[in-house]
């Protein structure tokens, strides 16, 4: 079962992959793009083996918590 979820976020990202980067002209936003994509393919094949881990909300929490708290 996870064998198949692997394979279909890696299907997902493969598309979205070709769609964003037939339509980006700059080779930096291209980087960006690949970048953020894969990571995100990578958090979320993680997130299958284990799902107990923070999510990206609890680590901004974290990252920030002090500087939000500074300013209020």
């Amino acid at each position: 079962m996870i064998v198949v979820s692997i394979l279909g976020i890696l299907l997902f990202t493969a598309a979205i992959l070709w769609v964003e980067l037939r339509n980006c002209k700059q080779k930096k936003s291209r980087k960006v793009v690949t970048g953020i994509t894969l990571l995100s393919a990578a958090l979320a094949i993680t997130l299958l083996f284990n799902p107990h881990l923070p999510g990206p909300t609890q680590l901004m929490s974290v990252m920030f918590g002090r500087f939000d708290k500074t300013l209020g």
